[in-house]
């Protein structure tokens, strides 16, 4: 018979072989399921048209650093961002608990090399561990207590359950490590795993046969969940788990105002070998495919988007999960119709999966991407639905084709004749430029500035202040046509191409090197779109060439302006290009102007409502864009909304006379104008130079 050491000796051999053979079949499973299914989500991306994004790797390696490894978009909103800092962190460091519970099916007492069993090692797990643990409260609390409204429409109890196996983890790890210490053989002084000495507390009444039992199950426990999760997330709608690290280090590194260039082949477009736009769900571009599965449902993009906040369709979110979904779907159907050389008929995106009105909903503002923690980028998903549906299918709101017609026909949305885009100029001795060689700068006035009397009054107040600063200037008068901005962002790629094409020849022409703009939108679309056709030019915005004078002694503004003013930060200077501190540094150096802000301010700044080319649509559902930005401008108790951008203060100024205040809508020049005592914006002048307390109204 043998003796009870033998047979001790015999189980714990048994064991040795068991364990092993039976983590090996588990590892066989689980990293065959994952692995089956992240080659289908490959081959899903791989459907998507290509885009280039292998360039600029430094500050692709920096966005992984910030976005990424420091968390830095989370962040910016407090309670949420530490949750999943917290939750991120932690299962980064835990990575190496996992390493040795996979090594103690091998070896008792696993010790990773060089840092295992070490006190700091020890407690660096034991308090990361914890954090996730207090992630995974907050966000019940979050979820469950303050229920926000950006998780409208979310995969809630998917969530739900995903915690629910975050929490297990844990919860297997510190009763795993606590065991340990019961036994005797903690990895690390027990002073140093707090938390886990804790949870060894629970052991004390049980005897070391016990302690040893529920030793090997949580072991087991902790390594089922871990590969069970491995499993589950791939297959789940929480897949961004591990892929949206993927979609940060392809994000776009241009300019956010940039859109990707659509080249567009005549031949094949009459041929139908080439689609305009996205039509149906292979049409996206393999980044646009990425971006499906990294969304997170936060609802940060839903809870910022203008047209959503004001009771429209439009949810960025929902939109993103809808064409994730419809991927999902068609996906295994695709893939199968081409394993077998066949066409498979995909589902048209609009309005089957994406309805019409959200599409047109959009002020291509950039607050869903700002907030996105996973940098998915909307507004491509948007404008290239939108080429389809102007391009392809000739589908748009009634207004858009008022648009598109005075943009083929004048050359400008407004329709106006170009014989008429520098009357603006008279008497003021500006300088049209018909023929030689552009002056230092070239004034690009824009086309509201040229043709919208409100706008004008911008273009006036510019052209004196740089009369004033001796800066050498002229405009291009009738040969300046649109930028091509409306056009683009409407979704007629090719009406852009055109005008883009054409303005390039003329500037190029004329030799012109730096350019001054004061609308936003040209400024974005010569800036960083011109550049793919050919038109490198140096281009600055009026706010900023300002700035550069006042500093320089160039302009000295020296008549008060005893007013409350707030300011408003247009879409396409501030979030699309960067530009926040320039407009404000001019404001300040105004004598007497006071300043406040709105609760929504520079990266969180919300929309006037005229961007996507909506200021040339209507608003039939909800409240308008307009007016909710107004209102929250007149609620600060300003007397005057300053401006950067004519778009902005057409809106701004409709949106005023709607709300029936008393606030006066002025662009930066114009408040510029009233201390400086350049013209008719100066009020109480002598010889040219303001004297005195200069008044608010507008020039």
């Amino acid at each position: 018979m043998p003796s009870l050491a033998a047979t001790a000796a015999l189980a714990l051999t048994g064991s040795q072989v068991i364990g092993p053979l039976f983590l090996g079949l588990l590892l066989l499973m689980a990293f065959g399921a994952f692995s089956r299914r992240a080659d289908q989500l490959r081959r899903f991306v791989m459907l998507g048209k290509p885009v280039q994004r292998f360039d600029d790797i430094p500050k692709r390696i920096e966005l992984e650093t910030t976005v990424v490894l420091g968390q830095r978009k989370l962040l910016q909103r407090f309670l949420p961002g530490i949750m999943h800092a917290f939750i991120f962190w932690g299962f980064l460091v835990l990575l190496t608990t996992i390493v040795e519970a996979f090594g103690e099916v091998f070896r008792d007492r696993f010790a990773i090399p060089l840092i295992g069993h070490s006190v700091a090692l020890g407690l660096i797990q034991d308090v990361f561990a914890a954090l996730v643990f207090v992630g995974v409260e907050l966000a019940v609390f979050i979820r469950k207590a303050q229920k926000p409204e950006r998780f409208k429409g979310s995969h809630m109890a998917e969530a739900d359950f995903v915690l629910l196996m975050i929490m297990g983890i844990v919860l297997s790890l510190f009763l795993l490590r606590g065991a340990k210490i019961a036994l005797g053989h903690s990895p690390a002084p027990k002073e140093w795993t707090p938390i886990s000495w804790l949870f060894s507390l629970i052991y004390h009444p049980m005897g070391a046969g016990t302690i040893r039992a529920f030793e090997h199950l949580f072991l087991w426990t902790h390594i089922v969940l871990i590969l069970a999760f491995l499993v589950y997330i791939p297959y789940s709608k929480h897949l961004h788990i591990f892929v949206s690290e993927i979609n940060v280090f392809f994000a776009n590194t241009k300019a956010r105002g940039r859109l990707r260039p659509l080249h567009i082949d005549m031949e094949k477009i009459e041929s139908g070998d080439v689609s305009l736009g996205a039509a149906t769900i292979t049409d996206l571009t393999w980044k646009e495919m990425l971006d499906l599965y990294s969304c997170t449902e936060c609802g940060r993009c839903q809870n910022v988007c203008p047209a959503w906040n004001t009771g429209k369709p439009l949810s960025p979110k929902l939109i993103i999960m809808n064409m994730r979904d419809q991927l999902f779907d068609e996906g295994p159907k695709i893939l199968a119709a081409k394993k077998r050389s066949e066409e498979f008929e995909s589902t048209p995106l609009n309005p089957t999966v994406v309805e019409d009105e959200a599409v047109w909903d959009c002020v291509t503002c950039g607050a869903c991407m700002q907030e996105c923690p996973v940098d998915i980028e909307h507004i491509d998903h948007i404008v290239d639905m939108r080429r389809n549906l102007v391009m392809g299918e000739s589908r748009f709101p009634q207004e858009a084709g008022l648009l598109l017609r005075n943009l083929e026909s004048a050359q400008n949305p407004w329709g106006v004749s170009q014989s008429e885009r520098a009357d603006w100029a008279k008497g003021l001795g500006v300088r049209v430029l018909e023929d030689g060689r552009a002056p230092e700068y070239l004034y690009w006035v824009g086309c509201a500035s040229s043709f919208d009397d409100r706008a004008k009054k911008i273009a006036q107040g510019v052209a004196r202040l740089l009369q004033k600063a001796a800066v050498p200037f002229a405009i291009l008068g009738p040969r300046e046509l649109c930028n091509g901005d409306p056009a683009r962002r409407m979704g007629n790629e090719y009406l852009y191409q055109e005008m883009a094409r054409q303005n390039i020849e003329t500037l190029d022409a004329a030799g012109v090197k730096k350019i001054v703009v004061n609308c936003p939108h040209c400024f974005n679309t010569l800036r960083n779109e011109y550049p793919d056709f050919g038109g490198d030019y140096e281009v600055i915005h009026h706010t900023q060439l300002f700035e550069t004078l006042m500093a320089g002694g160039r302009l000295r503004p020296s008549a008060e302006v005893n007013e409350l003013l707030t300011y408003h930060d247009p879409c396409y200077l501030g979030r699309h290009n960067g530009v926040y501190d320039e407009p404000r540094h001019v404001l300040d150096r105004i004598p007497g102007l006071k300043t406040t802000e709105m609760p929504r301010h520079h990266e969180r700044a919300f929309c006037c409502g005229a961007g996507g080319s909506r200021m040339w649509m209507e608003e039939r559902i909800g409240k308008r864009i307009n007016l909710e930005r107004t209102e929250e401008a007149i609620s600060t108790g300003a007397q005057a909304i300053g401006v950067a951008c004519p778009y902005c203060m057409i809106m701004l100024d409709d949106g005023a006379k709607q709300a029936g205040g008393q606030v006066r809508v002025l662009d930066v020049a114009q408040v510029i104008e009233q201390s400086v005592g350049a013209g008719e914006g100066a009020a109480a002048t002598t010889g040219g130079e303001a004297s005195g307390a200069a008044s608010m109204a507008p020039a």
